[in-house]
């Protein structure tokens, strides 16, 4: 999608916007001397970022629920729905130059979000509605984190790319699960992976 087309689709207020663009300005500026995301991706980050971000935010239906984000890196897809209203939003990533720039960026937005520095196995939190991850693991592992962080309640969305289905597959010789796969509306032939009701067999 064009800038255009995800403001237009997924309904950016202009506040949300500035901010949308403020955030991409810095990220650039930060990508050229560390190294957040991958270079070419920022040649179209309202798609490849914002866009695969945002979607899920038609899923997570109120404001107010506790979203944890494992294996932010800059902020994707945690920071962007913090953006754009998202209330109750923690952010954990394991590398400290990603950790530094999400604190210089929450502070310059003015943000609510929480960010955390640490590995997802030593860090304890009190279970949340909504988890969610892009690019972190394979399937089954970001079943296994999502453990210390769940309930029987908790909602996962998994950004995944065309081996989704392998993943499942490998996924359900350890957990059992129910799931919808649901087309990325970003390009890059991607989906989004919705899980309920999972436990370790």
């Amino acid at each position: 999608m064009t800038k255009e087309e995800v403001i237009k689709n997924f309904n950016i207020k202009g506040c949300e916007k500035t901010l949308l663009e403020r955030f991409l300005i810095d990220l650039k500026e930060n990508n050229k001397h560390t190294n957040l995301v991958g270079r070419s991706t920022m040649a179209n980050p309202w798609d490849r970022h914002i866009c695969d971000s945002i979607q899920l935010a038609p899923i997570i239906k109120k404001k107010e629920s506790r979203i944890l984000d494992m294996g932010t890196g800059p902020g994707f897809p945690g920071l962007v729905l913090a953006i754009i209203g998202y209330k109750n939003v923690t952010l954990v990533d394991a590398k400290k130059k990603k950790v530094d720039f999400l604190m210089k960026t929450i502070k310059k937005l003015d943000l609510k979000t929480k960010p955390i520095q640490g590995r997802l196995e030593n860090i304890r939190l009190r279970s949340f509605e909504f988890i969610v991850s892009r690019a972190l693991a394979p399937l089954e592992k970001l079943l296994n984190y999502s453990l210390f962080f769940s309930n029987k309640n908790t909602t996962l969305l998994f950004l995944k790319g065309k081996n989704v289905m392998n993943e499942i597959v490998e996924a359900k010789k350890s957990f059992y699960f129910n799931y919808n796969i649901i087309d990325s509306k970003s390009s890059g032939n991607g989906f989004v992976v919705k899980i309920k009701n999972f436990k370790k067999k």
